[in-house]
């Protein structure tokens, strides 16, 4: 029989790794949008309200990769969730503009 609780600080790990694992994926999630925002901002070939909006979902990917790195430093659910809100949201509205488009 496997025994996880062998006073080690099994938990603890488990813990931290779980917060490390859901900020991670917050953040690179997050940085992703950001890059894609700032790429379609700058590069040419958009008219003007595609670029207004672009850089308004970079901002809010910028948003939530600072939320995910402060909710893994200071294992805030408020700021975590804020972190997979903006990514995840940001994400499906990127989407679905670029299906518009």
């Amino acid at each position: 029989m496997l025994m996880n609780d062998m006073g080690d600080g099994s938990r603890e790990r488990l813990s931290s790794r779980t917060w490390w694992n859901a900020a991670m994926f917050a953040g690179i999630l997050s940085a992703m949008v950001a890059l894609g925002g700032v790429a379609a901002t700058v590069l040419p070939g958009s008219d003007i309200a595609m670029r207004v909006v672009s850089a308004a979902l970079a901002v809010v990917g910028a948003t939530g990769a600072w939320a995910a790195l402060r909710s893994y430093r200071n294992r805030g659910g408020k700021l975590l969730a804020l972190a997979l809100t903006c990514a995840l949201g940001s994400t499906a509205a990127l989407v679905a503009l670029r299906s518009v488009a």
